[in-house]
């Protein structure tokens, strides 16, 4: 991730409010892991699915407790624009 792109991400997500305490220990300091997480999409639980669909997200750490949270890319309009 450029710092670009990493500033970028800072200011979708405070431009959603995105600005909450922690919800496990109210810290207010979160770290922004450098790097993006893709997570497959599958149709059925059981087995490992390799390539097809994905849900490509960024990830927030709070720096008290470790409390990980996920924030979709398209929903913050990070992703580009693809066909139909």
């Amino acid at each position: 991730m450029t710092p670009e792109q990493r500033q970028e991400v800072i200011n979708r997500l405070n431009e959603r409010l995105a600005r909450h305490p922690c919800p496990r220990c109210g810290n207010q300091e979160f770290s922004l892991v450098d790097g993006y997480l893709s997570q497959p999409i599958q149709e059925q639980i059981g087995g490992i699915v390799l390539g097809g669909p994905a849900l490509p997200s960024v990830t927030v750490v709070c720096t008290r407790c470790g409390f990980i949270s996920q924030h979709a890319l398209g929903a913050l309009g990070l992703l580009p624009p693809q066909g139909n």
